[in-house]
């Protein structure tokens, strides 16, 4: 499993949150890069992940992501568009009669169209993540609560008596 530390810099009233944490070198490849963006200075990254520990602004958290979800992701982002590409490639070398087309000509323009076909399923895979996905990173506690922070963690009900 994947752990990173950073800070909850804004919390949503929607179960997420958007954490800073430091980019290193394996964020190039990252399976969630979707959900993170670069900041300013290159060094730091800002990536949408659950808050389901109820983390408030300024605690520094661990945000965790499966071994499962890297390989999974990996699957998709690359071998799906590999393998579209290869069956465009084989559908257009079989239909080449039926278009009048020569074989290979037939082959290239398959697989270029079997390879857009693999992006977008891969794209739509990516962005229809919900809360139960698996390949969204999560927020598995908190090293440094704020202070005051005690009080996000008790029912509204009591906060406001």
């Amino acid at each position: 499993m994947g752990r990173k530390k950073g800070i909850v810099r804004k919390v949503g009233n929607d179960g997420w949150a958007l954490v800073v944490t430091e980019r290193d070198d394996a964020c190039q490849n990252c399976e969630s890069a979707q959900f993170c963006h670069s900041l300013a200075d290159c060094s730091r990254m800002e990536t949408r992940v659950l808050n389901r520990v109820n983390a408030g602004v300024g605690d520094r958290v661990i945000i965790s992501l499966s071994s499962r979800a890297v390989i999974k992701s990996g699957l998709i982002l690359y071998v799906l568009p590999i393998l579209s590409l290869l069956g465009g490639a084989v559908s257009g070398y079989g239909f080449h009669q039926n278009l009048g087309m020569d074989e290979t000509g037939a082959a290239i323009l398959f697989s270029f169209l079997g390879l857009l076909v693999g992006f977008t399923i891969a794209g739509l895979i990516a962005r229809h993540q919900n809360t139960a996905s698996k390949l969204t990173p999560v927020i598995t506690g908190i090293i440094q609560p704020t202070a005051g922070s005690y009080l996000r963690r008790l029912p509204a009900v009591l906060r406001h008596k």
